[in-house]
């Protein structure tokens, strides 16, 4: 059944499609959310409010061909706001210089890159000088497979900001790479 087809039954009330959503989608919103923060408690209660929301206006909803854009964009900006709301932190200054700390854990660089040697630990480390949302941008686009369009949605950005985040983020990933690339050869010289 289609994401469409599935979405249509949750708004005409069907339950098991709802229990279909949340069994197809959770262990992806967990991950992600995960990527905010560590705190179990707090991402548990989020996407439980997130599913009671959708039950809740369920008649309401509008159509979507992607319910796990759909879930995700709901996800991050009640996590934002509930970050925002935990720390008191004023409204940020641009969608863009939204600097929510997101992190991805070594296991989903392992989990997407068989290769498990120096190079995945230099890339991890490379992957980590970057800004916060070129990780959130890089996550969704190769390890979540979104569409730079989804993308927009779940961050709140527009095309462009999501290509140059993308853009920026392989190319620092890939200085960072030579630069290990060369460390690695002279070592392999040395020895």
């Amino acid at each position: 059944m289609s994401d469409s087809q599935l979405w249509a039954e949750l708004k005409n009330g069907s339950r098991q499609a709802f229990r279909e959503i949340y069994d197809q989608n959770i262990t992806k919103l967990v991950g992600y959310a995960r990527k905010f923060t560590s705190e179990t408690e707090l991402i548990e209660d989020t996407i439980h409010d997130v599913f009671v929301q959708i039950w809740d206006r369920k008649a309401t909803l509008g159509p979507t061909d992607s319910i796990i854009k759909y879930l995700c964009v709901t996800l991050r900006r009640e996590l934002i706001r509930r970050l925002e709301k935990a720390t008191q932190t004023a409204g940020f200054e641009s969608a863009e210089n939204k600097d929510i700390h997101f992190q991805v854990s070594q296991e989903d660089l392992l989990i997407h890159n068989e290769n498990t040697g120096l190079i995945t630990e230099k890339l991890h480390m490379g992957f980590e000088t970057l800004s916060n949302r070129q990780k959130e941008a890089i996550f969704l686009k190769f390890y979540e497979e979104l569409s730079y369009e989804e993308i927009c949605e779940v961050m709140d950005i527009n095309y462009q900001s999501v290509r140059n985040l993308i853009s920026k983020g392989i190319m620092e990933l890939r200085k960072f790479m030579v630069s290990v690339a060369w460390i690695l050869a002279l070592m392999h010289c040395l020895q």
